[in-house]
Formats: C-alpha cells, structure tokens, sequence
C-alpha cells in the first residue's frame, strides 16, 4: 500500500520531498495486478538494482546536511517504501548504485504504468554532490530500454517543475520530446500548471538506438492499471 500521508513524511526532507508527489500517484498492491520482474539494469558507470537494509547509510549521505535529527528514521521509511513496491509490484525504486565505489547515489523508476495504453512514466534522482556528471541520463536510458524492450510500452513519460532546467535537459538527451505543461497533482496548493511533460514513443527510441524499428516479439501486459 501507499503512505497513507506522505506528506508528513516528505515535508521535511529535501530529497524525499521531491518524490511526494509521484508516490502519490501509486495504487494499493492488492488491485489484481500481477507482478512484474524486476531485473539488474547496468550502465558504463551503474548498476541499478533493489534497495537493501544496508543502504541506509548512503540514502542518508544523499542529503550532505539533513536538517531534521529524525533523519534516519525517515530513510528507513523510504527504504520501507521500497520494500513494499517490491512485494506488492515486483518492481518499484531501483538504487543507482556505482560501479567503482559501490555506492548508492539516487534511484529512479516507474511510479506508474498504464497497461490499457501500454503508457509508463519515469522519474530519478541523483544526489547533489554527485550531480552534473551524466548519471541521471545513464539511468533515464536504461529505464526507457527496460519499458521498451521487457515491459513491451509503447510511451513513456516524465515530468519535471518548469524551474528544473538540469532535470529537462537529461529528457531532452534521452530523446524525449517537450509535450506542454501539466497541472500539479489535484493535493497541491498551488493547481496551476507548474510542470513540463516530456514523453518518447518506443518506436522513435528504436529508431534513435539501433536506426531500425525493433520487430522483436514484446511479452503482452494485462489490461490492468497502475497509476
């Protein structure tokens, strides 16, 4: 099941409050969906994989100075979160793990997935001291892979506020296409139109990766939703 109040949870911390509004998004596990296969997904420089216990340490280093003294409680309980993703989903926040010093510096995913319109959406995050070095892009492009080629999507999105220059410019290298704006979630204070949609289709990603249309046969997803 979801947080039942995210909000209380993500308020006060930076990184975990990025993330509010795309937990939000999350449907309980217990809606007939069957579970999807989560798989190791490497990069030049990542491994992406599931969290563990022992990545407490690194979730809380993501923030160089957490304010708030309870801060290993509220890893712990996005760490908690993550667990329960896997259970219920099968797949939930990939950590984006290092190669060279094998330490976690963000995670990303899929926070939803449509299945009636074969449609998911992405998001990441990478730590800031390790920010501006391509991890984020390296990431991106192995999720767009994986919802392409194992899920079988035909679109996948992301969404960034219109003030997150760094994040847009990581769509726009992985190919994706600015769609207009979005408003915020229907919880939030401010209802304007305050996010950028940026989306690919798998047949433009086939096209940008390989310069062919990829004929290989998808496995075909239930009709259900998540998101």
């Amino acid at each position: 099941m979801p947080l039942k109040d995210p909000i209380s949870f993500f308020s006060r911390w930076p990184f975990l409050r990025a993330l509010r509004n795309r937990l939000r998004r999350m449907i309980p596990a217990h809606s007939g969906h069957p579970k999807l296969k989560m798989q190791v997904l490497e990069t030049e420089r990542l491994v992406l994989r599931k969290f563990s216990q022992e990545d407490l340490k690194d979730i809380i280093a993501w923030e160089e100075a957490p304010s708030a003294q309870d801060a290993e409680a509220q890893a712990q309980e996005f760490l908690n979160y993550c667990f329960r993703e896997y259970r219920g989903w099968g797949i939930g926040p990939w950590g984006m793990q290092l190669k060279d010093t094998r330490v976690i510096v963000g995670n990303c995913g899929f926070p939803d997935i449509i299945f009636k319109s074969l449609c998911g959406e992405v998001n990441y995050y990478v730590a800031p001291k390790h920010r501006g070095q391509g991890l984020a892009l390296e990431a991106l492009q192995a999720l767009l892979k994986f919802g392409f080629r194992d899920i079988g999507l035909t679109r996948i999105q992301a969404r960034c506020t219109v003030d997150n220059l760094s994040s847009e410019r990581v769509m726009q290298k992985a190919g994706m296409r600015f769609e207009g704006l979005i408003e915020n979630a229907a919880s939030s204070k401010d209802p304007g139109p305050k996010q950028k949609l940026y989306a690919i289709l798998g047949k433009d990603f086939d096209l940008m990766t390989t310069g062919a249309p990829d004929c290989s046969n998808h496995a075909t997803p239930p009709s259900e939703d998540r998101g």
